[in-house]
């Protein structure tokens, strides 16, 4: 009777053990909590809801050359909190974890303890490696404000604005051979945009391409292509730095098609 008191003594402990750890701050880091597979965020564990007093951005380039690898930041403050974890996913490219105490898992970044706060902020470095293939891509992340002790109690967590940006090829007019049925010119990105943005349009037979750029007005500011081309999908950039901040034009014209799209520079 004795063995038994003691035995369902040591399984309570463990259970205990078990549940304790299960509500501590995460040190060694969870992945899929970011918008990317999650509406819950860290709220399993640290709150039911984000909150708006942690700040959570992420800097970096808008665009980035397939193939090709850029540089992130994500900056976490909390005003009072003295330590911070974090979940990174992307919907395309390949992350890859530059801050010591951080690492990759299951294709995501997250912490492998707590990393430390300086008045109230941490910046977390890590490098996005774009896909092959020319598009929009996603950055997502969420982040929590701990105060680095052996409970969640007092945690919080928010989630960061998305983070959009464009995958390109290294040329400044590009060409992926792909099959098209018909032409099409699509929105520029970023938009609104400072100073620069890109556009791409389609060709599914070769022609003599124009496309120019407009003032609302409908004058005339500098023709981006004007040449044979065959048939693909193309992406052009182009730089506003020498014009004013406004709404304006840009008009494909190829084979008898015509389309024309607003953008907005802003400055």
């Amino acid at each position: 009777m004795k063995a038994i008191k003691i035995f369902i003594g040591l399984f309570a402990t463990v259970l205990l053990l078990s549940v304790s750890l299960d509500l501590l701050a995460d040190i060694d880091g969870r992945t899929n909590r970011t918008r990317k597979t999650s509406t819950s965020g860290c709220g399993s564990c640290h709150g039911s809801s984000g909150t708006a007093g942690v700040s959570v951005t992420i800097t970096g380039p808008d665009t980035v050359v397939a193939g090709q690898t850029a540089q992130y930041s994500m900056i976490i403050n909390r005003a009072g909190k003295t330590g911070a974890g974090l979940d990174i996913a992307t919907r395309r490219g390949t992350l890859g974890a530059v801050t010591s105490g951080t690492r990759v898992q299951s294709g995501e970044i997250t912490h492998n303890d707590n990393l430390l706060m300086s008045n109230g902020t941490v910046t977390v470095q890590f490098s996005y490696t774009a896909p092959a293939t020319i598009g929009l891509d996603t950055i997502w992340t969420v982040g929590i404000a701990t105060n680095t002790g052996s409970n969640s109690s007092g945690d919080e967590w928010n989630w960061s604005a998305n983070k959009s940006l464009y995958v390109k090829l290294a040329t400044g007019i590009n060409q992926t051979n792909s099959e098209l049925n018909d032409y099409n010119l699509s929105q520029n990105f970023p938009n609104p945009f400072n100073p620069e943005t890109n556009i791409m349009y389609d060709l599914p037979v070769d022609g003599d391409v124009e496309l120019n750029i407009y003032d609302i007005s409908g004058k005339f500011i500098k023709a981006l292509v004007n040449e044979f081309k065959p048939a693909g999908n193309y992406s052009i950039a182009f730089n506003a730095s020498e014009l004013p901040s406004g709404v304006y034009l840009y008009t494909l014209k190829v084979s008898g098609y015509t389309k024309t799209l607003r953008m907005a520079v802003i400055k």
